[in-house]
């Protein structure tokens, strides 16, 4: 299925390399400036999150519509918008103008070949993880172009030098 209208993004934090985005239900880093970053990209539009995203959360996002994707058919996510099929995602987005897949790992594959922007955080480090950004990136790196490279050097408050990225498919 491919989308023409709403756009759908991605929004991903991973090292590099190894592309770790998680370790137990939680980032293995702490970088305000990245949140800040996932703040503004999807402050006021639809946010499609797997279970464990959610769990990891705790709690629906503030200002966002919060769609959980699950197998799981006794999952509770109260103030969020529960669906079983990646098409049902999308329908409960509704007519907003960008979608933004949020993760984890799982949701990232089901939507890679279809969303049209990549907004990605690179965390120059090399942490251990046990959930991981899928490699298909990689071998089609001919299909995306890049639209902004940010390097945000590490400091007193954020331990690890950061790139923020912006791709959209060629």
């Amino acid at each position: 299925m491919k989308l023409t209208n709403p756009r759908l993004s991605l929004v991903a934090a991973m090292t590099t390399p190894g592309r770790v985005i998680g370790r137990g239900l939680e980032l293995p880093w702490r970088l305000p400036e990245d949140m800040k970053h996932f703040r503004r990209l999807t402050l006021g539009k639809p946010v499609i999150m797997g279970r464990k995203v959610h769990q990891g959360i705790g709690r629906p996002l503030p200002g966002r519509h919060n769609i959980v994707l699950t197998r799981d058919h006794a999952y509770e996510a109260r103030g969020c918008t529960l669906v079983y099929t990646p098409g049902d995602a999308l329908q409960a987005a509704g007519d907003a103008p960008e979608i933004m897949v949020i993760g984890g790992a799982e949701v990232y594959s089901l939507y890679l070949d279809q969303v049209s922007r990549m907004y990605l955080t690179l965390v120059h480090t090399d942490l251990e993880g046990d959930t991981f950004f899928p490699p298909a990136g990689e071998a089609q790196v001919d299909l995306w172009k890049t639209l902004g490279r940010e390097f945000r050097p590490k400091d007193e408050h954020h331990a690890y030098d950061m790139t923020f990225l912006t791709l959209a498919r060629a």
